[in-house]
């Protein structure tokens, strides 16, 4: 896939208190949307990192992303992909977009008001557990294997399913959206 260019999330221009790259900023906005799904579409980012503070082409960019993510997230094709480096990029380059997409992800579920996972169902729960897991994951641990861009991209499909399981459940569809107009 690629990916979206924020000049502000360079890394000479990053600040703490804003997302370290697009696979962050595109995990906060999926937890902000599992949270609240009638978020505004316009300030998103800035109810997720006060001090990130766009150009007017990076706001532009975020309203596509904004758009592409909403669209995706409720597709009945479930075609929602990751913002994440190529597969011709180092697999250690991946696994930290994968980690920083995983803590966007919980940093934007906690933001948006997350407070109690345990309310959750089971498998849920479980997901959670996993995506700040993998949200930890360093180049440190990283043992070659020769599965593993196999492993990466099963991990990759688990996150990606585990968010849609996430977001039907703390949005779920009522019957007056099943109605089919002929």
């Amino acid at each position: 896939m690629s990916q979206l260019y924020f000049p502000s999330l360079s890394p000479e221009n990053v600040t703490a208190d804003g997302p370290a790259s697009t696979a962050e900023l595109q995990g906060a906005l999926c937890g902000l949307l599992c949270m609240n799904s009638q978020a505004n579409r316009n300030t998103w980012y800035s109810d997720l990192f006060e001090d990130y503070h766009p150009g007017e082409e990076e706001k532009q960019n975020l309203l596509g992303l904004f758009d592409e993510t909403m669209q995706s997230l409720n597709s009945l094709d479930f075609d929602f992909q990751l913002e994440l480096p190529d597969d011709d990029a180092p697999l250690g380059s991946r696994l930290a977009a994968l980690s920083d997409w995983s803590q966007g992800l919980v940093y934007g579920l906690g933001v948006s008001g997350l407070t109690n996972e345990t309310e959750l169902p089971a498998d849920c729960q479980e997901y959670l557990t996993d995506v700040l897991q993998i949200s930890q994951v360093d180049d440190i641990e990283l043992q070659p294997s020769d599965d593993d861009d196999n492993n990466y991209e099963e991990l990759v499909e688990y996150l990606r399913m585990g968010l849609f399981l996430l977001y039907g459940e703390l949005n779920p569809t009522t019957p007056e959206d099943k109605i089919i107009e002929h």
